[in-house]
């Protein structure tokens, strides 16, 4: 087992705008229960690194969100701290933020970075695979587990590894392959569908889903040498948490920091040096990017919570509408009735939902707000919700 304290990150941020209306940005994606399973994807996020952790999770989250984040933390019976950021600065000052606490804290520890939004069913897979990335973490590594792609996606970042069929260039891997991680080459954009194709055929391209796990001192030692003042910036706030000073670095040095993802300050750059690590990982993963993935989800065969869905093969809290040549699934309470439809319908109302001849539709009903959506444009919600302020509407995001 791995000696070093294991201390998980979670990032809690982003609206999640291609899950609207569900998701706004008063009441996010990752506090939300999207599956019927009983607990928000954060929530689920800590059951799963409950067992893995030495010290309590550290929840990086924005401070309109750190209220509803403590009282999900609370709800969920686990132990976990908040760090709230005045502003959105994307992944790599939240992270190394968190890093800065810990290093203060324990400056041998292992940090492991998880966002709070993404599926994870398998949670032995999982343990297993963050096991072998803190190993190859205790040997210097920044280690990101890459999931072994099941079909060439375009909506997923891509990572190299060094396999067999690609020479070694004479790096010695031995003791990182002993701990079940591999040399990383590169990390690569989200690609056409003709490239997805050559990654899969290949066998040397596996998902990026954004999970890294690294020592605390060593993640701010690097990134001192490639973002200084944000290294330093993100070690000055921390040494004035709970001090009289903490109100003033947060609002001073907080919004000087370089916004920029830790897949482009450190990961990138660690890659071309050698210096980053994959642990191919089996388990199943989805980050519940849109609409579309969502409805996948609802109609799997297994029950969020690890256990095996209903003989339908819907998932437990998702009901099913009897009709004919009817596939519709239903989260929520609304009462729904169908001919000839496959659909998922998101609805909390009383209004009576009639679906006829529908082909691959989501249908989301609040309160304020009817979406209808073909699953294939799922991508597209974006720009629908990007132009609401211009069309005075921003108070729907």
């Amino acid at each position: 087992m791995p000696e070093m304290p294991f201390v998980p990150v979670i990032p809690a941020g982003g609206a999640g705008t291609r899950l609207w209306p569900l998701s706004r940005r008063s009441h996010p994606k990752f506090l939300l229960d999207l599956t019927g399973s009983g607990s928000s994807l954060l929530q689920q996020t800590l059951a799963r690194l409950a067992p893995l952790s030495d010290l309590p999770p550290i929840v990086v989250t924005g401070t309109s969100h750190a209220a509803a984040v403590e009282d999900q933390i609370a709800a969920s019976g686990f132990e976990a701290r908040v760090l709230a950021e005045p502003s959105p600065r994307n992944s790599m000052p939240a992270i190394a933020l968190a890093a800065a606490v810990v290093e203060r804290e324990q400056p041998d520890a292992v940090i492991g970075s998880f966002a709070a939004d993404h599926l994870i069913v398998d949670t032995e897979g999982f343990a297993r695979s963050v096991t072998a990335a803190r190993r190859a973490a205790e040997l210097g590594y920044l280690v990101t587990l890459g999931i072994e792609p099941t079909h060439p996606a375009t909506g997923f970042g891509y990572i190299e590894q060094r396999t067999a069929t690609n020479a070694m260039d004479g790096h010695d891997a031995a003791a990182l392959r002993s701990t079940g991680a591999r040399p990383v080459v590169r990390f690569v954009e989200k690609p056409d569908r003709a490239r997805a194709e050559e990654f899969l055929a290949s066998g040397d391209f596996l998902w990026n889903a954004g999970m890294f796990v690294v020592g605390a001192t060593v993640l701010l030692d690097a990134l001192s040498q490639q973002i200084p003042s944000l290294a330093e910036g993100a070690r000055s706030i921390a040494a004035a948490l709970g001090t009289d000073r903490e109100e003033e670095a947060m609002a001073g040095t907080w919004p000087a920091l370089t916004s920029i993802a830790i897949d482009h300050a450190l990961a990138e750059p660690l890659a071309a040096a050698g210096r980053v690590a994959v642990v191919p990982a089996g388990f199943d993963w989805d980050d519940v990017g849109d609409f579309r993935a969502l409805a996948r989800q609802l109609r799997a065969g297994t029950d969020l919570t690890g256990a095996d869905g209903a003989s339908d093969g819907t998932v437990a809290g998702v009901n099913r509408v009897d009709g004919p040549d009817c596939d519709v699934r239903v989260l929520g309470t609304a009462h729904v009735d169908a001919v000839g439809s496959r659909a998922t319908v998101y609805g909390a109302t009383h209004r009576h939902v009639a679906l006829v001849g529908l082909d691959g539709v989501s249908i989301v009903e609040t309160d304020d707000v009817l979406l209808v959506l073909a699953d294939e444009h799922a991508q597209d919600l974006a720009t629908l919700v990007g132009r609401l302020p211009e069309a005075g509407l921003d108070h729907l995001r």
